[in-house]
């Protein structure tokens, strides 16, 4: 896993999030949706309530309203404003079931971008102690 500065990831991930904004201005959705993914795997939190918005309405990517819930749900967590409405709106297209199931996926993802930020120097010794 490649570690980047915190600086690093910030430019790598906005410089993604331009790119997708501008493939989605031109309607190249499927090219947006790789491009908000990227970012959003970075932290970015804007793109990760793009990309759930994406899959919510089915826009270059298949409509699924399990991995809007997903990014919709970490687009909250990191703080995006607009993510609680939209999200409400995955949650009521969904089973009890699929919600906790898109609810692990989220945490996942956490996961990954967590893992990112820390990189792959990080070693707590205190667990080896």
């Amino acid at each position: 896993m490649r570690s980047w500065s915190p600086a690093e990831r910030d430019r790598l991930a906005q410089a993604h999030f331009v790119q997708a904004s501008r493939d989605a201005k031109n309607n190249k959705m499927l090219s947006a949706a790789r491009h908000f993914r990227r970012a959003a795997l970075l932290g970015h939190k804007r793109a990760m309530y793009y990309l759930g918005m994406q899959f919510l309405q089915g826009k270059g990517v298949p409509k699924s309203a399990y991995h809007a819930y997903c990014w919709l749900t970490l687009a909250d967590v990191f703080g995006d404003t607009s993510a609680a409405k939209s999200l409400n709106k995955a949650s009521l297209q969904l089973t009890s079931r699929e919600e906790i199931l898109a609810s692990r996926l989220a945490a996942d993802r956490f996961e990954q971008i967590c893992d990112l930020e820390i990189g792959e120097d990080f070693q707590d010794q205190s667990f080896t102690r």
